[in-house]
């Protein structure tokens, strides 16, 4: 049997253990509640196996072109294949393919939406965002077959907004 010493130990050895696990687990919970790109990340299923990940976040002060030229320089700088571009309308849609045996493949694609965060959906008031602020949406559509982690997409897209945000690329 062990000694009451060697219990209470024991339990001051649980219970510090047990803090520092709670400890632990509470910066990613407030990251994820105060990084606008987490909070705003879904997932959904799409037809036949297919997923879509989305995700948006208004982008202060910055101008629709600025951020249609920092996401275009960032797209193409990390090897997606610019399929379709309007500016005007602060489009863009970009793939990334996966060759399989015989020539065949599948491709992601991902659609970038640039749009006023002041007139949500269209031009419709929704008195989200302010006024000259622009929100940039993501939604990454992934086929069956193709699988990609949920945790590691929403890094991506939240290190992506990061960098279109803070313009690293040197384009304005």
């Amino acid at each position: 049997m062990r000694s009451l010493s060697e219990m209470n130990r024991l339990r001051n050895s649980l219970a510090i253990g047990v803090a520092c696990l709670v400890f632990a687990t509470i910066p990613a919970t407030v990251r994820a509640d105060t990084v606008p790109c987490e909070k705003n990340f879904t997932v959904k299923d799409g037809l036949f196996d297919k997923k879509i990940y989305k995700t948006w976040q208004n982008l202060g002060a910055l101008t629709q072109m600025m951020i249609y030229r920092r996401t275009y320089a960032y797209l193409v700088k990390d090897g997606w294949v610019i399929n379709l571009t309007d500016k005007e309308n602060g489009i863009i849609s970009a793939s990334q393919a996966e060759e399989l045996s015989g020539g065949a493949g599948r491709a992601a694609n991902l659609n970038i939406l640039i749009e006023n965060a002041g007139n949500y959906f269209g031009g419709l008031p929704s008195g989200r965002g302010l006024p000259g602020e622009y929100r940039l949406t993501m939604a990454l559509s992934v086929p069956g077959g193709l699988h990609a982690h949920e945790d590691m997409v929403r890094k991506t897209f939240c290190d992506a907004l990061e960098e279109i945000k803070g313009g690293t690329y040197g384009v304005n």
